[in-house]
């Protein structure tokens, strides 16, 4: 029996196990074999039961992280979306209603989006301190260091949607924000499929304007995949470890260039040829002019987000 096998055969032991325990009402013990199961294998099934059964033992957040990893998952049929949709709900993740929704095909999101709303209505009638405190905070988020801005944005998702966008139209246009802090709200109003009409600040300090909803996903740009295309070529000279802590730099530059990556990237063999030259001080390739510009530029704002 392969390895393979025997991790197969294992996981089916503990699902089943796991099952047989939650029929018997024995949740914690249901909940310590589902761990299992999912170390062995990350399964939409787990996945699904690991998400309501610590709903049941009332760890929501926890239930939020898994259900997260599954996302799509849960909107393929309405139970498994009122599920998720009540656990973001629950706590208080209003964008993350919102995102979910847009996965929903449009008669989906008919039936839950008053639900959506309602959530929203009673939360600002009982929370408006706290609305009003996250929306404040969110607002002047240039005035946290980095790691302060990610614990405000973080807490941003439980801002109703319109507080959202009143804070985010500003955000983008913040002079003092670090860009990639600007680059991940405006992000965040491509996945709510925004159709305003928004203005941000690029890479270069100049005001630009788009559409979120029309913004490609940067996993999904074509440019971005081009350039780990590209950096895996080096893998037989640099070795896998090298060439992947290459390819975690390389997601974090074109995140703060985006969405603009046509500008910053005009070609990706040059690119990335001039990125493992800087990183190991190899001769400089031949680029477009202010190519080599565009990263440094980039680099520039990286090292001012680690330091």
């Amino acid at each position: 029996m392969t390895n393979n096998q025997k991790v197969n055969e294992q996981y089916t032991s503990l699902v089943a196990e796991a099952k047989e325990k939650l029929n018997k009402d024995l949740v914690s013990q249901a909940l310590d074999t589902l761990n299992s199961a999912y170390q062995l294998q990350q399964t939409e099934e787990v996945n699904h039961l690991l998400v309501t059964t610590l709903v049941a033992q009332g760890q929501y957040q926890e239930a939020q992280t898994i259900a997260d990893e599954y996302l799509n998952s849960y909107a393929k049929d309405e139970q498994s979306a009122r599920i998720y949709l009540d656990l973001s709900l629950h706590n208080h993740y209003f964008l993350n209603a919102w995102e979910f929704l847009t996965r929903l095909t449009e008669g989906g999101q008919e039936k839950l989006l008053s639900e959506v709303t309602d959530a929203e209505n009673s939360y600002r009638t009982s929370q408006e301190k706290t609305i009003r405190t996250i929306a404040r905070q969110f607002y002047h988020l240039s005035d946290g260091n980095t790691l302060e801005q990610q614990k405000r944005l973080l807490a941003a998702n439980k801002l109703p949607l319109n507080d959202y966008l009143v804070g985010a139209k500003f955000v983008l246009r913040d002079p003092f924000l670090s860009q990639i802090s600007r680059t991940t709200v405006l992000d965040q109003l491509r996945r709510l499929s925004t159709n305003e009409s928004v203005e941000f600040l690029d890479l270069d300090g100049q005001t630009k304007t788009c559409i979120p909803a029309n913004l490609t996903a940067l996993k999904q740009n074509e440019t971005y995949n081009n350039i780990l295309n590209e950096l895996d070529k080096y893998a037989k000279d640099l070795g896998a470890d090298m060439v992947h802590g290459l390819s975690e730099q390389v997601h974090l530059l074109l995140m703060i260039a985006y969405p603009e990556l046509s500008t910053v990237v005009q070609d990706v063999t040059s690119w990335v040829d001039g990125l493992v030259a800087e990183t190991f001080g190899y001769p400089m390739p031949n680029e477009p002019d202010g190519q080599a510009t565009w990263r440094k530029k980039a680099q520039k704002s990286l090292m001012a987000l680690l330091n």
